[in-house]
């Protein structure tokens, strides 16, 4: 998908280009017919003529329309600057909108900023991957990496991106607000289109996403802006991935909304269709999705029984008999709690929290003993 991006950039753009690629601008007419069709003084025109004076962005239009040029001729022959700072970007007149066009704008929208004068992008996350993928995405649009800068914590990477062009189009093609993010929206072509569309829910997902073992097994997305939310769950529709927001106010000025996608096929498919990048998240969605066969199955809860009955009465110590993880060995006491099958038996407290010891109930011991008789449980 290509885009004429002149129809997007500020007023305030100044073009350059080489002197031969101008002067094909100028042609047919003398400076003085110019003057009277752009009315530009015609010491002005002799300078972007003589390639010494970029040329303004609404002169730039008028002359090609005048002259007749087809912009495809003009590709990666233009430089652009926006503004007093910053240098000249060689990009346009068209650019292809990709994928990592779209997934990188929601990524600033869950995870960063644009400053209300355009002059920085910013991105802060965790993952080195993703803070990586970003740098690497404006460095192949042309942007100088002396334009980009990361400032790493313990806890978190900062990277700032300086180009108000690109600032500028990310917040009119894509939406992506500039100050405070309090409504945010996402633009319909990219609705419209399945793999942008997609892109989108992987970029919201990689930024302000979480996902859950314990209770019930889920993916979250967290905003205060209900509509991006909304948006968002449209297209999860059209992807035939069942969704859910709920509004948690919190007493807060502004409530946090949520967007929560639960059971095993819907979470299947949202890693079949999504494909996050975010490994943390990835990893344990791959977790889940590996472990759903034997999560539930009563071969499983009748060995987490069997191990309680014999004395293995602590999460860990359970979770290091059977071989499997914390998470779900503690996402099937869950269930067996829920179910009246187990209850704690003491709750120890350590320098570090408390954990419990477990013993089966006496339901649990009849369900051990025959659990035939007994009714299957979610």
């Amino acid at each position: 998908m290509n885009i004429d991006i002149l129809q997007f950039l500020p007023r305030n753009t100044k073009i350059k280009m080489n002197k031969e690629d101008v002067g094909r601008l100028f042609l047919d007419k003398n400076l003085n017919e110019w003057n009277k069709l752009l009315g530009s003084s015609i010491k002005n025109l002799s300078r972007y003529r003589n390639s010494t004076r970029p040329i303004p962005l609404n002169i730039f239009i008028r002359l090609i329309e005048i002259s007749h040029i087809d912009l495809n001729n003009l590709q990666s022959k233009i430089w652009l600057k926006a503004g007093k700072n910053g240098g000249y970007l060689k990009i346009g007149p068209y650019i292809r909108i990709n994928e990592d066009w779209v997934y990188v704008s929601e990524l600033i929208k869950g995870d960063g900023h644009i400053t209300p004068n355009f002059w920085y992008i910013n991105f802060i996350n965790k993952d080195k991957e993703l803070i990586s993928f970003v740098k690497n995405f404006f460095i192949s649009l042309g942007l100088p990496p002396k334009r980009i800068y990361i400032y790493s914590r313990s806890d978190v990477d900062f990277l700032t991106v300086r180009s108000y062009p690109l600032a500028y189009l990310l917040h009119k093609l894509f939406l992506v607000p500039t100050g405070k993010k309090i409504e945010m929206d996402i633009a319909d072509f990219v609705i419209n289109n399945p793999l942008l569309s997609a892109a989108a829910v992987r970029g919201a997902f990689d930024a302000e996403g979480s996902v859950s073992f314990t209770g019930s097994r889920r993916i979250c997305i967290a905003s205060i802006s209900k509509n991006w939310l909304t948006k968002i769950s449209q297209i999860l529709e059209k992807l035939k991935i069942k969704s859910r927001i709920y509004a948690y106010n919190e007493k807060r000025k502004y409530p946090i909304y949520r967007l929560h996608i639960y059971h095993i096929i819907n979470l299947t498919k949202f890693q079949e269709v999504i494909k996050p990048l975010n490994r943390k998240r990835r990893d344990k969605l791959n977790i889940i999705i590996h472990n759903s066969n034997r999560n539930y199955d009563e071969v499983f809860r009748n060995k987490i029984l069997a191990a309680i009955n014999i004395g293995y009465i602590r999460k860990k110590d359970i979770s290091r008999h059977l071989n499997l993880s914390l998470n779900i060995v503690g996402n099937n006491i869950y269930r067996l709690r829920k179910n009246k099958l187990i209850e704690p038996k003491s709750k120890i407290f350590t320098n570090k929290g408390c954990y419990f010891k477990y013993k089966l109930t006496l339901l649990g011991q009849k369900y051990l003993e025959d659990k035939s008789s007994l009714p299957f449980f979610d």
